[in-house]
């Protein structure tokens, strides 16, 4: 017979084992600490997916309203920013259609977005553009370094101090 505290632990521990798969699951990788789950990944990817387009938008706009406006430097960063936005717009139809992070054409397209953004990245840190577009730009690149870490690719560099 259970006594009062033999209960109180099965079920404090049936209840560990009945909540565990709601919470955020971490698996071990011989390449990795720690793994980040597939919707974690999928969130970064959809976030990019969206924020990238916005960003261009107000990029394009900037640019224009900026010392480098009707300059070849203009239409290449520009550029850059519709490359970024489609190559992360290629990121999120290759992660949803193969459903797997560690698939070679996912992990490829990601590093073909990283170098994407490294381009537009340079423009962001050598040029001065609005404090929203700069603080926009942070929190976008703060989801690309997000994806670089777990393909273990090279973030992208913050602006310089004078620069903020």
């Amino acid at each position: 017979m259970l006594t009062n505290r033999s209960r109180s632990l099965c079920l404090v521990a049936g209840a560990l084992l009945f909540l565990a798969p709601f919470g955020s699951i971490r698996g071990q990788d011989a390449n990795r600490d720690v793994v980040t789950t597939r919707s974690d990944i999928g969130a970064v990817v959809g976030r990019l997916s969206k924020s990238t387009g916005e960003f261009k938008g107000r990029f394009d706009e900037a640019v224009s309203h900026s010392m480098i406006d009707g300059t070849r430097v203009e239409a290449n960063a520009k550029h850059r920013a519709d490359d970024l936005h489609d190559a992360a717009k290629r990121l999120a139809d290759v992660f949803h259609d193969k459903k797997d992070k560690n698939n070679p054409a996912v992990r490829e397209q990601a590093d073909k977005t990283i170098a994407a953004a490294s381009e537009l990245n340079r423009v962001m840190v050598h040029h001065r553009f609005t404090d929203q577009l700069q603080r926009d730009w942070e929190m976008l690149r703060s989801d690309l370094n997000a994806l670089a870490q777990v393909y273990d690719l090279s973030p992208l560099e913050a602006s310089r101090p004078d620069r903020q």
